[in-house]
């Protein structure tokens, strides 16, 4: 019984985690594109460079992260 709502319980943190985690993603992206613009007309340095490309980095990172949450927290059954 304690074990059916400690698994309740974990999957629930899992998914609230993916949700932060995709949220927060998305944002960055949304920033990091948004302070690029206009990308196309840019050189590979200058993309670098530019004022964006962190919080966009920042936001990929935390997307991939949200599709790895079960792996990270130890769910064996969605892994």
């Amino acid at each position: 019984m304690s074990q059916d709502i400690d698994s309740e319980s974990q999957a629930q943190s899992i998914q609230w985690a993916k949700k932060v985690l995709f949220g927060l993603g998305l944002v960055f992206v949304i920033v990091g594109i948004v302070r690029q613009w206009p990308i196309l007309g840019k050189t590979y340095m200058e993309f670098i460079e530019g004022k964006g490309y962190l919080s966009l980095m920042l936001g990929l990172i935390m997307i991939v992260l949200g599709f790895s949450v079960p792996l990270l927290m130890g769910d064996e059954k969605d892994s």
